[in-house]
C-alpha cells in the first residue's frame, strides 16, 4: 500500500521538511470509496464528513472518529474506513516540534455516480 510522502520543497509556499496538510487531506480523498451493497445503491446517501485521527510521529494512527457527520451511518462508515485504510509516512522533524502526536481533521465528501 502506498505511504502518504510528505512535502519535501515540493511546494512552493512551504520551507523544506514542513508537513503539507494539504497532501495530507489530498491524500484521504484520494483512497476514499463511496459505500457498495443493497443499501448504498438504494438510498444513494451524499455527504460530507469531517474525519479526526491522531498520528504520531512515525505516520501511525493513534485514534480517530468523526467530528462531523454526514448524517449518514453509510457515509460515516465510509469515513473511518478511509483512515483505517490510509498509511501515512512520518512527519518531518520540522513539523510541531515536540509534539510526540498531532491531531489532523478532514473534510470527505461522498458523491453517488
Amino acid at each position: 500500500q502506498p505511504r502518504l510522502a510528505f512535502a519535501e520543497g515540493s511546494v512552493r509556499h512551504l520551507p523544506r521538511g514542513v508537513l503539507n496538510v494539504g497532501q495530507l487531506r489530498a491524500h484521504l480523498n484520494s483512497i476514499k470509496r463511496y459505500p457498495t451493497g443493497r443499501e448504498a445503491s438504494t438510498l444513494r446517501p451524499q455527504g460530507k464528513v469531517r474525519v479526526w485521527f491522531v498520528l504520531k510521529r512515525d505516520g501511525s494512527v493513534v485514534d480517530s472518529g468523526i467530528e462531523s457527520s454526514s448524517n449518514s451511518m453509510l457515509l460515516d462508515d465510509a469515513a473511518r474506513k478511509t483512515i483505517n485504510r490510509a498509511a501515512f509516512a512520518p512527519f518531518p522533524e520540522e513539523s510541531y516540534k515536540g509534539e510526540s502526536t498531532h491531531r489532523f481533521t478532514a473534510d470527505l465528501e461522498f458523491i453517488p455516480v
